[in-house]
């Protein structure tokens, strides 16, 4: 695990880049931007104690959104091979939900 502090305005990730870590908002306010939002508001806010960036590592695609801190922010990453080291010794039930309800997340927010 990394703590981050990321300043107002700076990207943690953006649309296309590899998934390879997952993040948990400590202090501060961050921004989902979905693939087709133009405008500089975001789809969803992600608030202190939520954990973001996760679908891409799940399911080890790229992002399918960009993530943007809204004010000054402390995050703790974790690496995709932490995660998965995790999921790996939990049982089968588990990792497949996971999966199963980020495809199923993933596929709703094309739609949007």
């Amino acid at each position: 695990m990394e703590k981050l502090d990321i300043k107002e305005n700076q990207s943690v990730f953006k649309i296309g880049e590899a998934s390879d870590k997952m993040f948990l908002l400590v202090k501060g306010k961050v921004g989902i931007f979905l693939a087709k939002n133009e405008s500089k508001d975001p789809d969803f806010f992600v608030e202190e104690n939520e954990i973001f960036g996760e679908m891409g590592v799940i399911n080890n695609e790229l992002r399918s959104a960009s993530a943007r801190c809204l004010e000054d922010s402390t995050i703790i990453a974790i690496t995709d091979k932490e995660f998965n080291k995790e999921v790996g010794d939990s049982n089968i039930f588990v990792k497949g939900c996971l999966e199963m309800l980020s495809h199923r997340l993933r596929q709703a927010n094309k739609k949007l």
